[in-house]
């Protein structure tokens, strides 16, 4: 992938997490699956290679949580 489309894609999927989260998103599963399906259908638009997608989606969600309870803490 180029630097430019890796760029706009993590500005896609940081907004997009943004706009769908709630105080209590990341107990919640069906919260939960519609970020990952944002984040997948976005990987997938620009190219991300397909055996890898749902790998890196979990992987983006993992570091979400991660960042989302350091902060609430």
């Amino acid at each position: 992938m180029k630097q430019e489309d890796i760029r706009e894609l993590v500005h896609r999927i940081v907004e997009g997490i943004r706009k769908n989260t709630t105080v209590d998103w990341n107990k919640r599963d069906d919260v939960k699956a519609k970020l990952r399906l944002m984040v997948k259908k976005s990987l997938k638009r620009y190219g991300y290679p397909p055996d890898l997608i749902l790998m890196a989606a979990d992987r983006v969600l993992e570091q979400s949580d991660l960042l989302a309870s350091e902060l609430s803490s």
